[in-house]
C-alpha cells in the first residue's frame, strides 16, 4: 500500500507533469534548433563577426536577448537569440505552478482533504512541491535530450557538458520563481492575489536585466536579478557555474520559509490579513454576462497595457533597427524576405507578430480562466438559473473575441502614431486593416479551443498552447528546410501581416473565419450535450 507520503508526492507529479513536458518539449526544440539556424544562415566567420558587430552598435536592440558575445559562433547563439524570451515563459511556469499548488489547492478546499488523517500542513506542502520537483527535472531531462539531439553534430558542435549548462542556464530562473512561488501563497488569501505579489518582482527583475543588455556600461544590474545570473552563466563560451549558487541558495530560503509559515498559520489564513467583510458592489451583477465581463476587465486592462508597450516598443525602435540592418549584410540577409527590403516596414512588421502572439497567448489564458469556471464548480451557481448552456459558452466567447479587437485595433493605432512621429510613411487605413485581418486568426485558434472544450474540456486549453507553439517550432523549421506550401498553411505565422503598409490578404481571412465559425459551432453543440466535468 502506498504511503502518504508517497501518495502526496505522486499527486503533486501528476498534477504538473503534462505542462513539464509541454515546457521541457517548447525550450529544447527553441534552444537546439537554433544554431543549426545560425549555421545556415550565416555560414562563414566573417559573416557571424559582422552581425556581432552590428548588435553592438545599437545596443537598446538587444532588450530581448542575450550577451552579443554569444552571437559570434553557432553553439552559443542560442544563448544570445533565445535566453531572454524561455527563461521568461520558464519563470512565469514556475510561479503558476506553485501557486495553484500551494494556495490554489487551498482557496478550493483540496488541500483540507490531502491533511486528513496524519497529514499536517508542512507536510502536505512540502511534498506536493517534491512532486512538483520531479516533474520539473523530467522537463529539464527532456530539454537535455533535444538540445543534445539537436546541436551535437558538426554545424554546431555543442558538448553534452554544454548542452547541460545551457539548459540549467535557462531553468534556473525557473527553480527561483517557483520557490518565490511557494512563499507568496503564504501572504495571500486567494491565488491570483498571490500571483501579483509574484509577478510584480519577476517583472521588475526581468526588465532590470533587460536594461542591463540595453544600456551601455549597466552589466553590473545583471548581478541584481536571476534572469542576469543565467546571463553572467555564460554555459556555453567561458562557463562560470558559480553564477548558480544565489539562485539554489536563495531558492532553498524560499522553500524553508514557506514551510516553515505554513506551519505557523491556520488553514485558509494568510500572513498578509485581509478584511473579514467588505462593502458591497453590485455594479455590472444584473447578468450572468455583465457578471463576466465585470470579472475578466482587470485582467484583460493589464494584458492590453502590456501589449500595447511592447507595441509602442517595436514602433519606436524601428529607425534605429532600419539603420542596423542597412549597415550590416548580415541583417539585410535576416530581413531581406520582408517588406520589399523596406527595414523600417520589416521591424514594424517583427513588432506585429510578437504582439499578436501575445494576444493569442491572452485568450488562451481567457480561455482557460473560462474552463476554471466549470472546472471548480463555478457554472453549477449559473445553470441552475434559468440561463442555457449555449447563453453561458457565447458571452464568454464574445467577451474573448471582443477584447481582442478591441486590443489589436488600439495596437494599430499605436504602431501608427509611433511609426508618424519617427518619420515612418504608412497609412493608418492599412494599419488597421492588418490588425482587423488577425482576427481570423484568433477565431481559428479559438475554434479549436472550443471543439476540444466540447468533446474533452480538460485538454482544451493544451489545444490552443499547441497550435500557438507550433507557430515558434514552425518559424525555426522554415530556415532550415524548405517547406512545401500546404505545410507552410499550418502555422498562424503565414497570416500574420508582416508588411504593415500592405493589404491583409482577405481571401484566407474569410477561410479562418468560417472554419474557427464551424469549429466554434460543433463545440457548441457539443457542449450541450455532454455533462459538466469538474477538475
Amino acid at each position: 500500500m502506498r504511503s502518504a507520503t508517497r501518495a502526496l508526492q505522486m499527486f503533486g507529479f501528476k498534477q504538473t507533469i503534462r505542462g513539464a513536458i509541454i515546457i521541457g518539449l517548447l525550450t529544447g526544440f527553441i534552444m537546439g534548433a537554433q544554431g543549426l539556424t545560425y549555421s545556415k544562415a550565416f555560414p562563414t566567420q566573417a559573416s557571424r563577426d559582422g552581425l556581432v558587430a552590428s548588435l553592438k552598435t545599437v545596443p537598446g536592440a538587444n532588450f530581448f536577448s542575450g550577451e552579443v558575445a554569444d552571437a559570434a559562433q553557432p553553439d552559443s547563439y542560442a544563448i544570445y537569440k533565445s535566453i531572454a524570451m524561455t527563461t521568461l515563459i520558464i519563470g512565469v511556469w514556475g510561479l503558476l505552478v506553485a501557486t495553484r499548488l500551494l494556495r490554489g489547492f487551498e482557496e478550493n478546499g483540496q488541500t483540507e482533504v490531502l491533511e486528513v488523517g496524519i497529514a499536517s500542513s508542512r507536510r502536505v506542502s512540502l511534498h506536493l512541491l517534491i512532486g512538483f520537483a520531479y516533474s520539473f527535472i523530467v522537463s529539464v531531462l527532456v530539454a537535455v535530450g533535444l538540445i543534445t539531439a539537436l546541436s551535437s553534430g558538426p554545424d554546431v558542435n555543442l558538448s553534452f557538458s554544454g548542452a547541460v549548462l545551457m539548459t540549467a542556464a535557462v531553468y534556473l530562473p525557473g527553480i527561483f520563481f517557483a520557490t518565490l512561488g511557494a512563499f507568496v501563497s503564504q501572504l495571500a488569501l486567494t491565488r491570483g492575489r498571490a500571483i501579483t505579489y509574484g509577478l510584480v518582482p519577476l517583472t521588475v527583475l526581468y526588465v532590470i536585466r533587460g536594461t542591463a543588455n540595453s544600456v551601455s556600461n549597466a552589466d553590473w544590474m545583471k548581478r541584481l536579478t536571476p534572469f542576469g545570473w543565467s546571463d553572467l552563466l555564460n554555459p556555453v563560451l567561458s562557463p562560470e557555474p558559480a553564477w548558480m549558487v544565489p539562485t539554489i541558495t536563495l531558492s532553498v530560503f524560499f522553500v524553508i520559509l514557506a514551510i516553515y509559515v505554513v506551519g505557523k498559520r491556520d488553514l485558509s489564513s494568510a500572513l498578509i490579513r485581509q478584511s473579514d467583510t467588505a462593502r458591497s458592489h453590485f455594479l455590472m451583477l444584473g447578468s450572468p454576462f455583465s457578471f463576466a465581463l465585470r470579472r475578466s476587465s482587470w485582467t484583460v486592462l493589464w494584458w492590453g497595457l502590456g501589449i500595447l508597450f511592447f507595441a509602442a516598443f517595436f514602433a519606436a525602435v524601428a529607425n534605429l533597427g532600419s539603420n542596423l540592418a542597412e549597415d550590416s549584410p548580415a541583417f539585410k540577409q535576416m530581413f531581406s524576405a520582408n517588406a520589399a527590403n523596406d527595414f523600417k516596414l520589416a521591424f514594424l512588421g517583427a513588432g506585429t507578430m510578437f504582439t499578436t502572439i501575445i494576444l493569442l497567448i491572452m485568450t488562451t489564458t481567457m480561455f482557460s480562466n473560462m474552463r476554471g469556471e466549470e472546472a471548480k464548480m463555478y457554472l453549477d451557481n449559473l445553470l441552475v438559473q434559468p440561463m442555457r448552456r449555449t447563453q453561458w459558452l457565447l458571452g464568454r466567447l464574445m467577451i474573448i473575441v471582443g477584447s481582442f479587437a478591441t486590443i489589436s485595433l488600439l495596437i494599430g493605432i499605436t504602431t501608427w502614431t509611433i511609426a508618424k512621429a519617427e518619420g515612418i510613411t504608412v497609412s493608418l487605413v492599412t494599419c488597421l486593416q492588418g490588425q482587423i485581418s488577425l482576427i481570423g486568426v484568433m477565431l481559428f485558434v479559438l475554434g479549436i479551443g472550443v471543439l476540444v472544450y466540447g468533446f474533452v474540456p480538460r485538454i482544451a486549453t493544451a489545444a490552443m498552447s499547441i497550435v500557438i507553439g507550433w507557430a515558434f517550432i514552425f518559424d525555426i523549421l522554415s530556415m532550415l528546410f524548405h517547406l512545401s506550401e500546404w505545410l507552410k498553411k499550418t502555422s498562424i505565422l503565414t497570416f500574420i501581416p508582416a508588411n504593415p503598409s500592405k493589404s491583409p490578404d482577405w481571401t484566407a481571412f474569410v477561410w479562418l473565419v468560417a472554419i474557427g465559425v464551424v469549429l466554434t459551432g460543433i463545440g457548441i453543440a457539443r457542449f450541450t450535450k455532454r455533462d459538466v466535468i469538474t477538475e
